[in-house]
C-alpha cells in the first residue's frame, strides 16, 4: 500500500480540473489547425503539396521554440511566478492568431453535388435508412449510397453572361456506381442565378459546340443586369448520347422537385430572351430531386449546366498570397501556441511535490484533455456543411473564432487560478541573480538541453513514449485498410463504418482507461501500473491478429478496449514521471528545470510524429495496396497489412516496456529524493 498524501501535497480536484482545462486548450489548439487544414484546398484552390509545406514547416519551427521557450520559462522570475505570466499571455495571443489566420478571402465557389442512393433507393440519414444502418452496423454491409462533390471557382464563374460549365463525373470524388443518381445539389455563394440546360452526356458522342462558353470579357462583366437578356448556348450534342434534365433542346426526364422542403432557396420559372429557364434566389441549398425516378447514368461521362448570375465573382487572393500569409501566420501561430503550451507542461511538474498525488494531477488532465478528441473530428464536417456555410472558408472562420473564444477563455484559467511553487534557497532560487549577457546565456541553453538529454531516466521515458506513440501513429491508417479490404472484402463503405465504431468504443473506453491507470498507479506505483496498462494493450495488438476476420466481423470490436490502455496508460503516467526526474535532476545540478524537460520531451514526440507520419506512407506503398483492386490485392498485400498493423507495435510495445523497466525510480527513491531537496533548500511555497 502507498504512503499517503500530506494535506500540504494535495491539489484539489477543482484545480486538477483546472490545470486539465489547460490540457483541453492545448490539444484544441492542435486539432484546430490540422484539422482545418483541408479548407485551404476545398476553399482556395491550393495544392495539396502547397498544403503539405504549410503543414510541415511551422511544425518543424514548432519544434525548435519548444527547448527555448522552456529555458526561458525555467528563468523567469516574477511576483506570479515562472509559468502563469507565459500562460496569461500564451493563451490570448495564440487564441487571436488562430482566429486571424482563417480571414483570409476566399474565391466565389459554386459546389454542384451528385448524390447515388444505390440499388436499394434509400437515401442514408433517412427514416427509411434508420434500420439498414443499424443493421449495417452490426453486420458490416453498411449502405449503398455514394456522393461526390465539385468546386467551380473563377475564371469559370463570370457576371451578367451565361457560362457553361461542363464537368467530367469522375471529378466527384466519392462517387461510386452511376446507376441510381436521385438528385444533383446546388450551393455555395451565388444566392441568385439563372440554370439552363442541365444534362448529362457521354463526351465521345458530344460536339465541341456543347463546351463551355468563354469567360466573360471585362465588359461584360460589370454590367449591372439583374436578368439575362440573351438564352443559353443550345447545346448540339446528339440526343442518343444526353440523359436532359432541364433543356429545350432535348426531351427532359420526369424531376420531382427543383427544390425540396428542407433546402434554403427559392425556384421560379422564368424566360431569357424567350427561352425557359429555371430562376434561383435566397439560395443557401437547392436540390433537384429524380424521386422515383433515378437516372442511370453508366454510360455518361460529363455534367453540364449553363449558369447566368447578377452578382460580382470575387477571384480572392494569389496562390502566393495566400501561401506567404498562411505561412507567416502559422509562424507566429505556433510561438504563440508554445508560449502557451512548453510552461503549461512545466507547471503541472511543479504542482506538487508528492509522488501518488502527481499520478492522480496527470490522470485528471488527461482525462480532461481528451475531450477535445470526441468534438475535433467534428471540426470539418462543421466547416463543409453547405446548409450551414456558404463556401467554407466562412465556415473555418466561425469555427476559428469559436477556438479563439474558448483558447482565451479557458487557456488564462490556470494562469489565474493555479498556484505554482516556488523554491527558496540554494541555486535554484538565485540563479542568474547577476542578469548573464546573450552569449553566456546562449552556452548555457546548449549546455542544459544537453545535460537534458543525457539524464538518463529522462531518456528511459522518452524512448518508451517514442516507440509506442509513434509506432501507433505510424500505423494508425493500416487499421482502415484492413477493415477494407480483409475484413469487408473491398467495400471500403463498410470498412470505414466499421473503423468508425471500433475508434468511438476505443475513445470511450479511454476514458475509463485513464480513471484505472490513475488509480493503480497510486497503489502499485507508476513503473507497474505502465507494465500493466502497456501489457493489456499488447493483448490488444495480439487479438488483432486473431479478431480482425471476415467471418466474424463483429469480433473487430473485442480489442479495442484492450487497445485503449497504450496510450492512455502512456500520457497518464508519463508527466507524472517525468516529474519525479525533475527533482532527481535538481538534486544533481541544484536547478529546477521542469521547462526544460517538458519541453525536449514534446520535441521528441513531434519530430517523432512527423517522421511515423512519412514512414508509415513508405510502409503502406511497400505493401502494394491498389484500391482499385478491391478485394482482389496482389499476392501478400494482405498479410503486410495485418503485420503492420498488428505486430510492429506490439514489437514497439515491448521495447517499451524494457526501457521503462530501465527507469529506477521508485515511491521511495523519490521520497529519499525529495527529503533531501527540502533539507537543503527548504519547503517550497505558493506564489501569489
Amino acid at each position: 500500500m502507498s504512503r499517503r498524501t500530506a494535506s500540504a501535497d494535495r491539489i484539489s480536484f477543482p484545480h486538477k480540473v483546472v490545470y486539465g482545462i489547460g490540457g483541453f486548450v492545448n490539444n484544441l489548439l492542435a486539432q484546430g489547425i490540422g484539422n482545418l487544414m483541408p479548407v485551404l484546398t476545398l476553399a482556395l484552390g491550393m495544392d495539396f503539396r502547397v498544403v503539405g509545406l504549410l503543414g510541415g514547416l511551422p511544425r518543424l519551427f514548432d519544434a525548435l521554440t519548444d527547448p527555448l521557450v522552456g529555458f526561458v520559462s525555467d528563468r523567469t522570475r516574477s511576483r506570479w511566478g515562472r509559468r502563469r505570466p507565459f500562460l496569461f499571455v500564451g493563451a490570448i495571443s495564440a487564441g487571436i492568431v488562430f482566429a486571424l489566420l482563417w480571414q483570409m478571402p476566399a474565391p466565389t465557389q459554386f459546389r454542384l453535388k451528385l448524390v447515388d442512393n444505390g440499388p436499394d433507393g434509400v437515401r442514408a440519414g433517412s427514416m427509411e435508412g434508420v434500420g439498414d444502418f443499424l443493421r449495417g452496423i452490426v453486420t458490416v454491409e453498411t449502405d449503398d449510397d455514394s456522393e461526390g462533390e465539385v468546386i467551380i471557382r473563377p475564371p469559370t464563374l463570370a457576371t451578367g453572361r451565361w457560362v457553361g460549365i461542363d464537368v467530367p463525373l469522375a471529378e466527384f470524388d466519392g462517387l461510386g456506381a452511376r446507376g441510381n443518381l436521385s438528385q444533383i445539389l446546388l450551393s455555395g455563394d451565388l444566392t441568385d442565378f439563372h440554370v439552363d440546360n442541365v444534362h448529362l452526356y457521354r463526351a465521345a458522342d458530344a460536339a465541341a459546340a456543347d463546351s463551355s462558353a468563354p469567360a466573360a470579357s471585362a465588359a461584360q462583366a460589370s454590367l449591372e443586369i439583374a436578368v439575362p437578356d440573351t438564352p443559353a448556348p443550345t447545346p448540339t450534342a446528339p440526343p442518343e448520347a444526353v440523359i436532359s434534365i432541364f433543356s429545350g433542346a432535348y426531351d427532359n426526364i420526369p424531376v420531382l422537385y427543383w427544390t425540396t422542403g428542407p433546402d434554403q432557396a427559392r425556384v421560379a420559372d422564368a424566360q431569357a430572351d424567350g427561352d425557359d429557364v429555371k430562376h434561383y434566389t435566397e439560395v443557401r441549398l437547392a436540390t433537384i430531386d429524380f424521386g422515383d425516378n433515378p437516372v442511370d447514368a453508366s454510360e455518361m461521362t460529363h455534367l453540364h449546366l449553363d449558369i447566368w448570375t447578377p452578382q460580382t465573382i470575387g477571384d480572392g487572393w494569389s496562390q502566393r498570397a495566400y501561401f506567404w500569409y498562411f505561412l507567416i501566420g502559422s509562424l507566429v501561430f505556433f510561438l504563440a501556441y508554445t508560449v502557451f503550451a512548453t510552461p503549461w507542461v512545466a507547471l503541472g511538474y511543479e504542482l506538487t511535490p508528492d509522488y501518488n498525488e502527481r499520478t492522480r494531477l496527470m490522470g485528471v488532465q488527461n482525462f480532461v484533455s481528451n475531450t477535445v478528441f470526441v468534438i475535433g473530428p467534428w471540426f470539418l464536417v462543421i466547416v463543409t456543411n453547405a446548409a450551414w456555410f456558404r463556401n467554407q472558408m466562412d465556415g473555418a472562420r466561425f469555427v476559428a473564432l469559436a477556438i479563439c473564444a474558448a483558447t482565451i477563455v479557458l487557456g488564462v484559467l490556470p494562469a489565474v487560478l493555479l498556484r505554482e511553487r516556488m523554491f527558496g534557497g540554494g541555486r535554484a532560487a538565485d540563479a542568474h541573480a547577476k542578469g548573464p549577457g546573450f552569449a553566456e546565456s546562449t552556452m548555457e541553453f546548449l549546455r542544459g538541453l544537453w545535460r537534458t538529454v543525457r539524464t538518463g531516466p529522462f531518456l528511459m521515458l522518452c524512448i518508451a513514449t517514442f516507440l509506442m506513440f509513434n509506432s501507433f501513429i505510424m500505423i494508425s491508417q493500416f487499421q482502415f485498410w484492413v477493415f477494407a479490404f480483409y475484413v469487408a472484402g473491398g467495400n471500403v463503405a463498410a470498412g470505414a463504418g466499421l473503423a468508425g465504431v471500433v475508434g468511438t468504443l476505443g475513445t470511450v473506453t479511454g476514458f475509463l482507461v485513464i480513471a484505472f491507470v490513475t488509480w493503480l498507479g497510486t497503489r502499485i506505483g507508476k513503473r507497474n501500473a505502465f507494465f500493466v496498462s502497456t501489457g493489456i494493450s499488447m493483448l490488444g495488438y495480439v487479438l488483432k491478429w486473431f479478431c480482425y476476420t471476415p467471418e466474424y466481423p463483429m469480433l473487430a470490436l473485442l480489442p479495442a478496449p484492450f487497445l485503449a490502455f497504450g496510450l492512455g496508460g502512456l500520457f497518464t503516467l508519463m508527466g507524472s514521471m517525468i516529474a519525479d526526474v525533475v527533482d532527481m535532476d535538481e538534486l544533481v545540478t541544484g536547478e529546477r528545470r521542469e521547462g526544460m524537460f517538458g519541453s525536449v520531451f514534446w520535441w521528441m514526440v513531434k519530430l517523432g510524429q512527423s517522421g511515423a507520419i512519412v514512414l508509415g506512407g513508405f510502409l503502406l506503398y511497400s505493401t502494394g495496396l491498389d484500391p482499385a483492386l478491391g478485394a482482389n490485392q496482389p499476392e501478400g498485400t494482405i498479410l503486410w497489412l495485418r503485420f503492420y498493423d498488428a505486430i510492429l507495435p506490439l514489437l514497439a510495445s515491448a521495447i517499451a516496456i524494457y526501457a521503462v523497466y530501465r527507469y529506477p525510480i521508485t515511491e521511495q527513491s523519490a521520497l529519499e529524493v525529495r527529503t533531501e531537496l527540502e533539507r537543503r533548500r527548504g519547503t517550497a511555497s505558493r506564489s501569489r
